[in-house]
């Protein structure tokens, strides 16, 4: 096996003691090992820095303890740190397959993203959701991009591509602080800025949905603030992707996915909440269409 790229794999924690040894130990069980691990731990209290020193102290992990309760800040910090060609993220209760990194690299180094699939699994390790997509070679990302909108497809996760590195830095992608649904926030402005990527059918990537989490999601004033930040994202689509598109089917295409999104997340609301922000939706409406 010709090894091309160097991996960075970043791995952002808190709290998650109790999970993050499997996830470091799936990126150690690599097939291919010309990788590097950046953990960037926001200020967990559990002992994670202990177990990380007495456990994972190799010269190719990089341990960093930040104090930034923001999951954008922690990810813009860990871009600072990155020293690879290619680049995954991977959340520190989640794991990868073994041969996913050798499958990466196999694929053509044009690849400004490669796409591979993933799997949700629950507390009793039963799958709950898959997020699988066709196969496809060097397109344009802004049509695959419209092939998710149009397929109603998951594709946000972060953790379902991996990225060249130069291409990231040169397109200056940043995480929005200070806001949800971050994954949402930037995935739409990096496939509209790929001129090439592919999918490949291997399921490299297992995302684990706890009980605990499904807890937290749950939180009421969290379900208002991710509705206006998703909301503000949209705008954000609308000048930064939309209005800049001379295709005129994908352009529709596009305004009626993130209408849906809006409309969903307007359902997750009550009362007073609902109305106000149905106003907001219907604002869009009248200027996008």
């Amino acid at each position: 096996m010709v090894e091309v790229r160097k991996f960075s794999i970043i791995v952002t924690t808190h709290n998650r003691i109790n999970y993050i040894s499997k996830c470091l130990d799936s990126v150690l069980q690599q097939t291919y090992k010309n990788f590097e691990i950046i953990i960037i731990d926001d200020n967990s209290e559990d002992g994670t820095d202990t177990l990380i020193h007495d456990k994972y102290n190799m010269d190719f992990i990089k341990y960093f303890k930040v104090k930034f309760n923001d999951i954008s800040k922690v990810r813009n910090y860990a871009l600072s740190k990155v020293n690879g060609d290619t680049m995954i993220f991977v959340d520190s209760d989640d794991w990868i397959e073994k041969y996913l990194l050798e499958k990466i690299n196999e694929q053509d180094t044009q690849n400004d993203i490669i796409r591979y699939q993933a799997v949700m699994i629950d507390d009793d390790n039963k799958i709950r959701e898959e997020f699988i997509t066709n196969n496809f070679n060097n397109k344009r990302g802004i049509e695959v991009l419209n092939e998710f909108a149009t397929n109603h497809e998951i594709y946000s996760p972060l953790w379902l591509y991996a990225y060249d590195v130069k291409f990231w830095k040169k397109n200056k992608f940043v995480f929005p602080e200070g806001k949800l649904q971050e994954d949402f926030a930037i995935m739409s402005l990096i496939l509209s800025k790929t001129n090439y990527i592919s999918s490949i059918p291997y399921v490299g990537y297992k995302y684990y949905r706890s009980s605990s989490s499904i807890m937290r999601n749950s939180n009421y004033q969290i379900q208002v603030k991710k509705a206006y930040d998703v909301l503000s994202h949209c705008d954000n689509f609308y000048n930064q992707i939309i209005m800049k598109q001379s295709d005129d089917c994908i352009r529709s295409n596009l305004i009626n996915y993130y209408m849906s999104v809006l409309k969903h997340k307007s359902s997750l609301l009550d009362g007073k909440d609902q109305d106000a922000f149905l106003k907001e939706i219907s604002l869009r409406e009248n200027i996008w269409r």
